[in-house]
């Protein structure tokens, strides 16, 4: 079996410095990384965690990102009992499987209708921001700002680290092994179930 490629990853120094979130010392770090790749394991290499997170969340391709909030959702004990979040996970999937602008659409219409407190509302809007208008069908488009689906996925795992239905505090370097895998071109299914294993 042919080993996977690493994907082409989003590197906007600007996007990362301005919306990322990123602490001072992973700025350092961003200054002096010449690759998005150096500049993730780097971070890692530091314990930087949380700032890998949150410059992953922007550097994977929209698909891969939000992909990466909809396996970490998948993990919520009791998501099948959630009706409106899991009606907006699957509209997130949906979107990742088709990429089509009706999915964004649908995955808006989704988010608008799950809590926005809860990470599941979240992953849904990432993909309603991979879509090609912000305004509802007939209207002129209105093109998201292409940081914004990382926005979402970091706000999704923000949260979904907070959700009761863990019992505990889920800190943010938990979910990393799975945006990890997505950037070194696995599909994640691995890295999820180890991440599973750990939250068990």
């Amino acid at each position: 079996m042919a080993s996977a490629s690493p994907v082409a990853l989003r590197f906007r120094r600007s996007e990362l410095h301005e919306h990322a979130r990123l602490s001072e010392a992973a700025i350092a770090v961003l200054d002096d990384s010449a690759q998005p790749a150096e500049f993730v394991n780097a971070l890692v290499a530091k314990q930087l965690t949380d700032d890998a997170v949150h410059a992953l969340a922007m550097l994977l391709p929209h698909r891969q990102s939000v992909w990466w909030a909809c396996m970490c959702a998948r993990l919520l004990p009791g998501l099948d009992k959630r009706a409106t979040d899991l009606a907006a996970v699957e509209a997130a999937e949906k979107w990742v499987q088709s990429q089509a602008p009706a999915d964004a659409e649908a995955a808006g219409k989704a988010a608008n209708k799950a809590d926005r407190a809860k990470a599941p509302a979240w992953v849904a809007q990432g993909a309603h921001w991979c879509g090609p208008s912000l305004a509802p069908r007939g209207q002129p488009d209105v093109p998201p700002s292409p940081f914004l689906p990382g926005v979402a996925t970091r706000s999704a795992l923000l949260l979904l680290g907070y959700d009761p239905a863990f019992g505990r505090a889920v800190p943010l370097a938990e979910w990393l092994p799975i945006g990890l895998a997505l950037m070194a071109g696995e599909n994640g299914k691995e890295a999820q179930g180890l991440v599973k294993q750990g939250l068990a």
